[in-house]
Order: structure tokens, then sequence, then C-alpha cells
């Protein structure tokens, strides 16, 4: 068995960035979004935080949303963003942010694995902390023009998510999403645009698109969870 590595010791090795941003919709209203989490341990530079989403990952991670996500920075104002952006290099704006318990669970595989630099996606930018009242805004969103941007992998925002998708070597991606059905338009999306670039997760038996949550909420569960990934990892072929 592993060994199970709990936040106190994860937060000595490993910081997180966010570029948090507020979704400005055509009917006026503005969704406050989060669209990539950057985990990163002491060898990478953080003098400039900004510059590593510059930077190419180890290692691709793909969950639900952004939760409760959030700055740490004091003042900081999300700046609003409407799709499709236009003449926007790679570079985003990139604050310090708490991890949750989710992204403790990505460090310990990157522990296992090796990794300095793990870049987390999400089937969706809207950050809400509750998966239920998170699908209703994905719904509401639908039949709003242009309201579908909130997804990295829609057509708008190909380009940011092609440059997103890439990594250090072979390295598969890693997908998180969770087991419910709601996330099957926005799972269909995700895949149909990651294409033939290979990903590991610890299936779901609910549907083929779906997939076990990382951080379940028994210990036993996410020592599963995690065994089951590391394997899968380390048995693809094709993962350092």
């Amino acid at each position: 068995m592993m060994d199970f590595l709990y936040a106190t010791e994860l937060k000595k090795r490993f910081t997180c960035f966010g570029h948090f941003y507020e979704l400005g919709l055509m009917s006026g209203e503005k969704v406050k979004c989060r669209s990539v989490l950057e985990i990163v341990d002491e060898t990478v530079p953080q003098k400039d935080p900004s510059a590593i989403s510059e930077m190419i990952p180890d290692v691709v991670v793909i969950m639900m949303n952004p939760g409760s996500s959030r700055p740490k920075v004091d003042g900081h104002v999300d700046p609003v963003i409407e799709y499709p952006e236009s003449g926007k290099g790679r570079r985003k704006e990139l604050v310090l942010t708490q991890p949750d318990n989710t992204q403790y669970q990505v460090m310990r595989v990157a522990v296992s694995k090796g990794w300095n630099h793990i870049r987390v996606l999400n089937l969706s930018d809207l950050r809400d902390p509750k998966s239920g009242k998170f699908l209703e805004k994905v719904d509401m969103l639908r039949s709003e023009t242009g309201g579908h941007v909130h997804s990295l992998f829609c057509t708008e925002r190909q380009n940011e998510c092609a440059f997103s998708l890439q990594r250090k070597t072979d390295t598969p991606i890693v997908l998180g999403w969770g087991q419910d059905q709601g996330l099957l338009p926005l799972a269909e999306q995700c895949m149909a645009r990651i294409g033939e670039i290979p990903t590991v997760t610890v299936p779901s038996a609910v549907h083929p698109l779906l997939n076990a949550h990382p951080s379940p909420m028994l210990q036993k569960m996410k020592l599963q969870w995690l065994e089951s990934m590391l394997h899968q990892l380390n048995g693809c072929g094709i993962c350092p």
C-alpha cells in the first residue's frame, strides 16, 4: 500500500496558482470562472507566477469544475473576458490560490510519479462548490447566446485548449470529473477535442464517458482511487 501524504506535507511541497476571471455574457451578466490551475513544486520558478502559464507541464489533469476555488490575494479583481478573444497570447495572469482535497489527491499522484508541474483543466470554468447548482447553471447557459464558452473545450477556444493540453512527454491526460450523468454533454465535447491523445482514468460503471472522482468522502476510497490510478499509469506503457 502506498504512503498517504497529508495536506500539511503536500503544502510544503507544492504551490497552486490559478487564472480567475469573470465571463461576460451577451445579457450583461457576469459569472465567476477559473480557466486553469497550475500546481508546481520548488523546482519550477515562481518569481513571476504568470510565466508558468506559458510553460509546458509534466501532465494535464481534467476535472469537473473549479468548485469553490478563489484567489488568496487580497483585493484581487477578476478581469472580465468575452470570448472569442482576439490578439491574445498564451500568457494568463496567475495568482496564488488555496488547494482543496481533490487537488491534494492530484499532488499525491504527482509525488509518486515524480511530476513537478501539473496543469489542472476542467470541463467547465464555472466556479460553484455545489455540483447540483453548477449543473443548473450549465443548463441555464446552454439557452443563452454565447453561454457555452464557459467550457475550454468549445470551438471558440480551440487554440487556447490546444496549447493547454500539451505535455512535456507522452504522459496520458488524467481524467477525473466524476459520475454525474448531467456532465455527459460536457464530457462528450471534451473527448472530441482531446481526440487521439491517450487518456487514463479510474472507470465508472455508470457510463463510458464518466469516471471516478479523485476525492471521495471516505479515506479508504481515496486510497483506492490513488492505487487504481497509479496502477493504470504505471501499466499504460507510455508513461515515464
